[in-house]
Order: C-alpha cells, then sequence, then structure tokens
C-alpha cells in the first residue's frame, strides 16, 4: 500500500531509479515462466498508455510530424505515468509470485479489520477477493482453451477477427462464471483430475 502511494505523491526522479533497481533485483527471485505471463498485453497497454499521455501536449515542441507534436512536457508527462503504472504491475507480479493466495487474503484482512468497526463488511470482501484470486487461473485455462479450439479451424486471420472471436466469448464465460461459480469450479476441479 505504501510502494503506490509513494509511486503517486513522491515525484522525485531519484525515487523512481530506486524502485527501479529494487524491483528489477527482486524480479531474480521469481521463475522466469510466471514473469513472462501476460506481458504481450502488458506492452500494448503501456504503449497505449505512453503515446496517449506523450502527443498533444502544450509545452516545448520537440519533435513535429504533420499534426502530432510531441513536447519536453508532454514526454515527461507520458514516461512518468507510464513508469508508475509498469511498477505497479511489476509490484503486483512480484507479490503474487512470491506470496500464497490464502497469505494474501489474510494479510489484507488484518490490514482491513478497523474498517469493520465502522461497519463495512470486512470479511465478506476478503472472501470475495480470496475466490476471485483462485478463479484467476482457471478461467484464463478456460478461456485459452476455448479460444485454441476457435482459432485452429483455421478460419480466423488477422488481429481484427481473432479480437472479434475473444469477444464473442469472453463476456458470456465471465457471465457464466459469476451467475454459476459452483458449476465452473466444479467443471475446472473435473478437467484437472
Amino acid at each position: 500500500m505504501l510502494f503506490v502511494i509513494g509511486l503517486f505523491f513522491i515525484h522525485n526522479p531519484v525515487f523512481y531509479w530506486i524502485i527501479f533497481a529494487v524491483i528489477f533485483l527482486l524480479l531474480f527471485k521469481i521463475p522466469v515462466r510466471i514473469l513472462k505471463k501476460g506481458w504481450i498485453p502488458i506492452s500494448i497497454f503501456l504503449s497505449f498508455t505512453f503515446f496517449s499521455n506523450l502527443l498533444f501536449r502544450h509545452g516545448k515542441v520537440l519533435f513535429t510530424a504533420g499534426p502530432l507534436i510531441v513536447t519536453a512536457e508532454g514526454l515527461t508527462d507520458a514516461s512518468v505515468k507510464t513508469l508508475r503504472i509498469l511498477f505497479m504491475i511489476a509490484g503486483a507480479k512480484l507479490l503474487t509470485g512470491t506470496t500464497s493466495v490464502e497469505s494474501l487474503t489474510r494479510a489484507f484482512g488484518r490490514l482491513l479489520k478497523p474498517l469493520q468497526y465502522a461497519g463495512i463488511p470486512v470479511n465478506e470482501f476478503i472472501s470475495t477477493m480470496g475466490l476471485t484470486l483462485k478463479s484467476l487461473p482457471m478461467l484464463k485455462k478456460q478461456f485459452l482453451t476455448m479460444y485454441r479450439e476457435r482459432t485452429q479451424q483455421g478460419t480466423i486471420r488477422g488481429f481484427v477477427n481473432r479480437a472479434r472471436v475473444v469477444s464473442a466469448f469472453l463476456m458470456p464465460l465471465f457471465v457464466k462464471s459469476i451467475q454459476t461459480p459452483e458449476q465452473f469450479f466444479e467443471k475446472t476441479k473435473k478437467d484437472e483430475e
């Protein structure tokens, strides 16, 4: 929590370099297979974040190409915002790669326990969070199985068509897992056996 708060409230570049060095060193403790999971969509998201903050900012012009204008202020703003998101993702990968789901939910339960005295249903939130964290790998596995089945037919080509295939069954899969979570967990358990 302090790490995320520090990312948004400390603007000193030295702070970001220190975080980068610490995260870089800690990433060696996590297996490579966990680190490489999901980096393609994360890279696309980070690129979109960088370029959407880079262009069309007022300030000292560094580069112009038609309607595209890159300013010094835009470059600084894009770099800082992209680094913040990158560090949050890297921190989340470190946390989930080195800590079990049960330990995470217990820690969040202890952290949020004072809110229970204010009438906030902390226990329900923690149990929901635990189930969500446990179900994400199962959802991912089922999603990848369905996606591979559809794309192996050979008629789907190109990024746009693949995106249509994903959107066609991604939302129904989430809705099904929310409406009947018991069946979803039972089916996944049988598949694993």
